[in-house]
């Protein structure tokens, strides 16, 4: 009977989803400020935090104002990109996305609006302009956050990260931010609908220096930020697990 009362609820916080996103999106568009935006995107989100019973709770310290950064992070489930708004878009000023998101009506500019990059795939020569337009933001102290794993990993563990946000980091000489999300499996595995509740525990480490990297060796740094977050992810299943 539980399994079954999870699967419907989770059913309908989906339904929802569906049914509001595009409303929520020509909202986000129609805001004033970036700031404006973000909160219609955090509000708009938290009647769905409630029905599938999710928690969050922020761990470490988040990068400071003005630092040039790119935050990496993992994503094992939807339940992940659920928090995200709450937990890291605060603290960053632009992140990435697939440029799937593209397809939800009227997103592409409400993306625009709240700082969100739509990472183009299957396009190199556009996905080479995004990353040097980033990296111009970063050298002027803008943050980033951009997702290690490329897409969600549907494992209760961290999976390899891309070289993305590597060159990125190396490119405009500034630190990584790694973080960790668990929980997000154990609440929402991904391709199930069975919503458990849960709490999503968000940890910012410390940061990681590019200074001597080179971009032959960027394969080495995705390699090393991976192991950081993975053991992070470790240590918070131990804890909370």
């Amino acid at each position: 009977m539980k399994a079954v009362w999870e699967s419907w609820r989770g059913v309908r916080a989906v339904a929802r989803w569906v049914v509001y996103t595009p409303a929520m999106c020509l909202r986000i568009g129609r805001a004033k400020s970036k700031d404006d935006g973000r909160r219609i995107l955090i509000n708009s989100l938290k009647p769905l935090l409630r029905t599938f019973r999710l928690k969050t709770e922020v761990l470490g310290t988040p990068p400071a104002p003005g630092q040039g950064c790119v935050v990496c992070y993992n994503e094992t489930s939807f339940a992940d990109v659920f928090v995200f708004p709450s937990t890291v878009m605060p603290q960053v000023d632009r992140l990435a996305a697939a440029d799937a998101y593209a397809l939800i009506p009227f997103a592409r500019r409400a993306c625009r609006v709240i700082g969100i990059e739509l990472v183009p795939r299957g396009r190199r020569a556009a996905t080479d302009r995004l990353m040097a337009e980033v990296v111009t933001h970063l050298q002027n102290g803008e943050s980033i956050a951009w997702g290690g794993e490329g897409k969600l990993s549907a494992r209760d563990g961290v999976a390899r990260f891309k070289r993305g946000a590597f060159l990125l980091a190396i490119r405009a000489g500034v630190p990584i931010i790694p973080v960790a999300f668990y929980g997000g499996h154990q609440a929402l595995p991904k391709l199930s609908l069975r919503a458990r509740p849960g709490t999503i525990y968000v940890h910012f480490g410390d940061p990681i220096p590019t200074e001597g990297w080179h971009e032959d060796d960027v394969r080495d740094l995705a390699d090393q930020t991976q192991a950081v977050v993975a053991g992070m992810y470790a240590d918070l299943k131990a804890e909370f697990g």
